[in-house]
Parts: C-alpha cells; structure tokens; sequence
C-alpha cells in the first residue's frame, strides 16, 4: 500500500500515514502478555513492516491500538 501511494501520487498530494488499525493482531498473546502479530499475515513482524514502509516509501507507519496511536516510523 504504501508503494502504491508513493507511486500513484498520493504521498505527492499530502497522504503521510499507513494505518493499521484491526486484523494485524495473533489470536493469542506472547509467554509475556504482550500483544502480538499475526505470524501469517505478517511472518517478518511488525517492525520489519515499519521500516519497510518508512525507508523504502517515505511514508509514515501507525498502528491503532485501543484507540491509542503508536507510531512505529518517523517522517
């Protein structure tokens, strides 16, 4: 997606932001509690994502958790 922002002209016209808000989640937590990818739909991580999407794009990686926005790249 966020290629295809870059490239479609989108980041060009103002669009920052990738936000992944649901269904990035593993059904279960980690042995720690913490919350979780999905390992299938995201079998790098989350943080491979992130720095895929802000060194490759240019364009800013969020997740919506709880209503509470964590951004993982910078601009």
């Amino acid at each position: 997606m966020a290629d295809e922002m870059v490239s479609g002209g989108f980041h060009e016209a103002g669009y920052k932001y990738v936000i992944i808000d649901d269904c990035w989640l593993a059904k279960e937590r980690d042995a720690d509690g913490r919350l979780q990818p999905d390992p299938e739909r995201f079998p790098s991580g989350i943080r491979a994502l992130a720095d895929y999407v802000s060194v490759c794009s240019s364009v800013s990686f969020v997740i919506l958790i709880k209503k509470h926005i964590v951004k993982i790249s910078s601009d």
